[in-house]
């Protein structure tokens, strides 16, 4: 029988630090590659393997992904000009390989092909492993990386009437093979197969690691984002009404201590184990009135003064050509990135239900719920009779500003045939979706259109 071999360029040494657990997994290196069968020997091998999934998924969704969304939304103002200047190319929507997020897609298939790997092993030690269980952890974060990538990559779910337009490359073994885009429709079919596994296959509490609610969770936002609002509203009220989880007492949720609002969160135990490094080094303006990411304009006003997130935003030299809006909400040394939390379920569950137009009383419920937290009293609740789609978006668009958020839901309202302009260019614009790296270039692999939003 062939061996099987992977590279180890970056695999050497694997680190995994949620809850402050360090497990490492060293080997031999014979030229950049290592024999499956020495590397993976043991149970604790191969849970080191899989601690090493979570770790490079945690550093890629430490504001790496969430920052390109938010560039191309209508919440920040223009980044410095620089040449080369990745943000800056992001937020002007370029649509040239010259400069592009080609460590995050590679980081994000990384984690992709980890979990393969660790997927196709598990058979080794059937006694000593959960197999069932670690399965469903690899299918969870393979899902989710997927998803990302289709978020930046591809134009959305509904894009197209029968989504039959490109997507990303779907990645499903470890062995090497060149991989074409699959259309988006087949994307969002895996996404929710692997989804479906991990919710079937995942205990209700697996510690820091992912578990049931998390897979549920998710997939109400994968729901969510397809315009599918019966079964969104279904799996975020399947979460909310677990009573695991509870609205924290704050509107800071990038703290060390997040409560038991979070249902899915990367774990930060100091400085120099910062999961939230990029959030932090973008936006962080405590000690600067010039952050390399900026709020838009329309921040100055999104919050009235009752609100306690207004502590969020900051003016220097209003309505001057100086002016800055400053974000606050990232000001730590370290935190945790709360990237599954109750707040959402809520949200998704009052805007699906106003969509389905059924059950507004549960609807103004969720609504009041973020409402109440954020006013400190039941001033600005709303009722069954008054609630709108409008209130319910603000209110998502206020929760989760700077969190990569805001651009798939202008994206998925476009979808839905409504009339979506992001700073004056149409929602489904060329240069609204990034550019493949020229690294992808081989025969028969389709670029995205080039032309900006011009």
């Amino acid at each position: 029988m062939k061996k099987q071999y992977f590279k180890i360029a970056v695999f050497a040494l694997m680190i995994f630090s949620f809850n402050a657990c360090k497990e490492s997994l060293k080997f031999e290196l014979d030229k950049d590659q290592i024999d499956t069968e020495e590397a993976l020997n043991s149970p604790e091998n191969i849970q080191a393997l899989l601690n090493s999934c979570y770790d490079v998924f945690a550093n890629v969704m430490d504001g790496d992904v969430q920052n390109l969304q938010e560039l191309l939304s209508d919440n920040l103002a223009a980044p410095q000009n620089a040449a080369g200047s990745l943000y800056y190319t992001v937020y002007n929507r370029g649509t040239f390989s010259f400069r592009t997020a080609d460590g995050v897609l590679l980081d994000l298939y990384r984690c992709i092909y980890r979990v393969n790997i660790m997927s196709e092993n598990l058979y080794r030690f059937p006694e000593e492993l959960n197999g069932n269980k670690m399965d469903g952890e690899a299918k969870f974060l393979r899902a989710w990386c997927h998803w990302e990538l289709v978020k930046l990559w591809a134009q959305p779910y509904g894009f197209t009437s029968d989504n039959s337009h490109p997507g990303i490359a779907i990645k499903l073994h470890s062995h090497y093979s060149v991989e074409l885009r699959s259309s988006v429709g087949d994307v969002y079919n895996q996404i929710i197969e692997d989804l479906k596994f991990a919710e079937q296959n995942l205990p209700d509490d697996n510690g820091v690691y992912a578990n049931k609610n998390a897979a549920k969770a998710l997939l109400a936002k994968v729901y969510f984002t397809m315009n599918d609002f019966t079964n969104a509203a279904a799996k975020a009220g399947e979460v909310i009404n677990s009573g695991l989880y509870q609205l924290s007492d704050t509107v800071e949720r990038y703290i060390a201590d997040q409560g038991n609002e979070v249902i899915f969160k990367t774990i930060s135990t100091g400085p120099s184990d910062n999961r939230g490094g990029s959030f932090i080094g973008s936006y962080r303006s405590d000690k600067t009135d010039n952050p390399g990411i900026k709020a838009a304009t329309d921040f100055k006003t999104m919050y009235d003064t009752a609100d306690h997130r207004k502590v969020w935003i900051e003016v220097v030299d209003p309505d001057l050509p100086s002016q800055v809006v400053k974000c606050h909400k990232f000001d730590k040394d370290f935190f945790g990135v709360a990237l599954l939390n109750l707040a959402d379920m809520y949200l998704i569950r009052a805007e699906s239900l106003l969509e389905l137009n059924t059950d507004k009383q549960t609807a103004a419920s969720d609504l009041n719920a973020i409402r109440e937290r954020a006013y400190g009293s039941d001033k600005y609740n709303v009722s069954s009779g008054s609630i709108t789609l409008a209130d319910v978006r603000l209110e998502r668009r206020k929760e989760f500003a700077f969190e990569g958020d805001r651009t798939i839901q202008l994206k998925r309202m476009g979808a839905k045939g409504e009339t979506v302009v992001i700073r004056g260019a149409d929602w489904n614009c060329a240069g609204s979706v990034l550019q493949f790296p020229a690294s992808e270039k081989t025969k028969g692999f389709e670029f995205n259109p080039e032309g900006g939003c011009n």
